[in-house]
């Protein structure tokens, strides 16, 4: 792929890509922002040897993944005086940001509740923003058939918060 299409590219899939690599660092905006931005670094300089018969979604996703991977086999979990400030304990609305984070854990759990193929078609489509086209590749489906299974899972995922009295 020729350097000078990557600028399309980048607008393409920068906000996906945030999301899933936001979702895998424990919803951390700033280390997110980092490893996103490092991902399309070194999509960068590889972007002359992408190979066309791969997916670029495919490739990029595969880049981010990797990236997440490696950082975290390279860092330690370690917790920093601005990590704690920054935080749910250091902040002034505390009590919200706590209960926000305490919806959230609650309605993946009940995403855990749906079947493994179904919870990670909703991660895959709602959380992370892949297209039905793209997904097609991934679960070797048509797309129609995805979004009849992605709209049953998500008819149930709402009986279970309901049931569960999340939302």
């Amino acid at each position: 792929m020729e350097r000078r299409r990557f600028e399309s590219f980048y607008r393409t899939y920068l906000k996906r890509v945030y999301k899933f690599v936001y979702f895998r660092v424990g919803s951390d905006q700033k280390l997110a922002e980092d490893l996103t931005q490092d991902v399309f670094v070194k999509a960068f300089e590889a972007f002359d040897r992408y190979d066309p018969a791969i997916s670029q979604s495919s490739w990029i996703y595969t880049i981010a993944r990797n990236h997440v991977i490696n950082h975290y086999a390279k860092t330690r979990p370690a917790i920093t005086l601005d990590e704690i400030e920054g935080s749910v304990w250091g902040s002034k609305d505390g009590r919200d940001v706590l209960a926000q984070k305490q919806t959230d854990v609650r309605v993946l759990e009940a995403l855990g509740s749906l079947g493994e193929d179904d919870a990670r078609l909703v991660r895959l489509k709602y959380l992370e923003g892949w297209s039905f086209d793209e997904l097609s590749d991934i679960f070797q489906k048509k797309s129609g058939a995805l979004r009849v299974q992605a709209g049953r899972a998500m008819k149930r995922l709402k009986q279970e918060i309901t049931k569960r009295k999340i939302l």
